[in-house]
């Protein structure tokens, strides 16, 4: 075996260990009295997010092997139905909104962008945020993913990080720090030299987070 099949294996062994993990936690939850519940909720938001982390891994490990990711027709609308279906079987709590035309298209990896749309909405939910407005909108052959969320927006280091283009990366309570680092490989996947896919982060002027992903 390389090393790279040894490092395939090790992560999809640890992607399977955090999910018994995570099962089991989520049972001594319900048994346990309600006054200690809270105390242990935070643990398991970390563990999740490094369970998602490693199932990231895991894909793009596959994914790899297979191909060099290729772009098809999509349908944003689908795309991030199936992204909210995922995200709130862990974050029922917070509400996303969706306003995206279901004729609406775009041309990228689905699985791909599963993931990064996945990312920024697991991100949102860790800062904070209770309400997720999405929306999409086709622009000359392009396409723009716009995210908005009522948290506290992000951190002045993460928004000079992106602005000065050496990789974006959030360190957010509960978060592994990992989730737009993905995000942005994920996107500028998406583009070539000549048209470029861009990630663009800031903070909305009445407060919270707005993310763009303009793909070409």
């Amino acid at each position: 075996m390389n090393r790279k099949d040894l490092a395939g294996a090790i992560i999809h062994d640890l992607k399977n260990q955090l999910h018994s993990v995570l099962t089991e936690g989520e049972k001594v939850i319900r048994d346990i009295p309600e006054e200690y519940r809270d105390t242990l909720r935070p643990v398991f938001a970390r563990s999740r997010r490094v369970h998602q982390d490693a199932m990231q891994l895991v894909t793009l490990y596959r994914m790899q092997e297979k191909g060099n990711f290729p772009s098809d027709d999509a349908w944003p609308s689908d795309t991030m139905k199936h992204a909210v279906e995922c995200f709130q079987v862990h974050w029922p709590e917070v509400q996303v909104q969706i306003d995206i035309d279901p004729d609406c298209q775009g041309y990228y990896n689905d699985s791909l962008m599963h993931m990064a749309l996945g990312n920024l909405l697991t991100n949102s939910a860790q800062a904070g945020a209770t309400q997720i407005h999405v929306s999409a909108t086709e622009e000359g052959s392009g396409l723009v993913i716009r995210f908005e969320d009522n948290g506290p927006g992000f951190d002045e280091a993460v928004l000079e990080q992106a602005q000065a283009c050496t990789g974006v990366n959030s360190e957010k309570e509960g978060g592994t720090g990992m989730g737009l680092y993905f995000t942005e490989l994920i996107v500028n996947h998406h583009g070539t030299a000549s048209r470029p896919a861009v990630l663009t982060l800031g903070n909305r002027n009445q407060g919270g987070a707005l993310v763009e992903i303009r793909l070409p």
